[in-house]
């Protein structure tokens, strides 16, 4: 099969390489479209190493099953599925108490889905039946996204500030949505405010020719938000989001900081007005899931946050206009249309 291949950092050509095989819970399927993450760049860049050349890219895939192992009941050739390639131990105290996604032992099934065809565990992979396989790329993020909205305890009539209009940050805004949170959401450019706008947002605020804290504090009577989420790994960002949350209020840390940053806020805010700080990070089965519902029945606008598309031979300059800042999401299409 034909895959992308990180060759060395910052080098991608297109190889033969051997369809992987598949253990007795294992499905392989024909990946249609995989979304673009900023870790896949990391790696690419060789920003971080725990995932080294030489070396497939990418894990928010949809496609077709086309083998199924020996032990496997969920699916058959032919079924469309979304969801995860790698697998956890399900015996760490972390997977017993299912929160999965800070399991102690996970491991990738296989190699990355920027292929022709990919593996993954049948657990962690789901069907649908109506949305696009662009669509259904999103599973993944989206239930990183649902496990953040869980974490922040978003509710009913919340005033939620979402800092950064990418991709994560607008799937967060509709979620909150949909739980019938008010949502703000900040960022510096125009044209993903007004993306916002479309997807649902309560308001918008271009910080860079606006006062964020000023006009936060405006819409909401003085109270501040009541849930903040930093969906932007950006250090000025996180000391932001200290600023616009509320007494009794959150900030969830969303995003990873890659190179490490150091950031500083005034301690007496989170002590006096018993704010709590948050973390999220990655996603549970029940997350994929449902992720892979809220887009098939349609309930989440993931398609409006498609702007690039290549296939499997432009892979490389993919992950330039990632770099770049240009995209808010970048899919590729190993099999072409077909």
């Amino acid at each position: 099969m034909r895959a992308a291949l990180l060759t060395e950092y910052r080098r991608i050509e297109t190889r033969e390489i051997p369809e992987p095989e598949i253990g007795p819970r294992e499905i392989l399927y024909k990946v249609m479209a995989c979304g673009l993450c900023p870790n896949d760049y990391r790696i690419y860049a060789g920003l971080v190493t725990w995932k080294k050349p030489p070396t497939t890219l990418g894990h928010e895939a949809a496609g077709i099953v086309t083998k199924v192992g020996s032990k496997v009941k969920a699916f058959k050739p032919g079924d469309m599925v979304a969801g995860d390639g790698s697998t956890r131990c399900g015996y760490c105290r972390f997977c017993v108490a299912g929160r999965e996604n800070l399991c102690a032992n996970r491991k990738p099934v296989g190699e990355g889905s920027i292929a022709e065809c990919a593996t993954a565990n049948q657990i962690w992979m789901n069907k649908f039946e109506h949305a696009s396989f662009e669509e259904e790329a999103f599973t993944e993020p989206l239930a990183c996204v649902i496990n953040g909205i869980r974490n922040s305890r978003v509710k009913e009539g919340d005033r939620v500030v979402v800092v950064g209009a990418g991709q994560i940050g607008l799937m967060h805004t509709q979620v909150a949505n949909l739980l019938g949170a008010k949502t703000i959401v900040i960022d510096i450019k125009d044209e993903r405010l007004t993306l916002a706008n479309k997807l649902g947002a309560g308001d918008v605020i271009n910080s860079s020719s606006v006062d964020p804290v000023a006009r936060v504090k405006e819409l909401t009577g003085g109270d501040m938000a009541d849930k903040v989420i930093v969906a932007i790994g950006n250090a000025q960002a996180i000391e932001t989001g200290f600023q616009l949350v509320g007494a009794m209020g959150s900030v969830n840390l969303f995003a990873s900081t890659v190179p490490q940053a150091k950031v500083s806020f005034d301690p007496n805010l989170v002590h006096h007005n018993e704010v709590s700080i948050v973390g999220s990070f990655d996603k549970t089965r029940a997350d994929l899931r449902k992720a892979t519902r809220l887009i098939d029945e349609g309930k989440i606008d993931v398609k409006s946050l498609i702007t690039h598309r290549y296939n499997l031979d432009g892979t490389a300059e993919a992950l330039r206009v990632l770099e770049s800042g240009l995209a808010v999401k970048i899919m590729v299409k190993p099999n072409g249309d077909g």
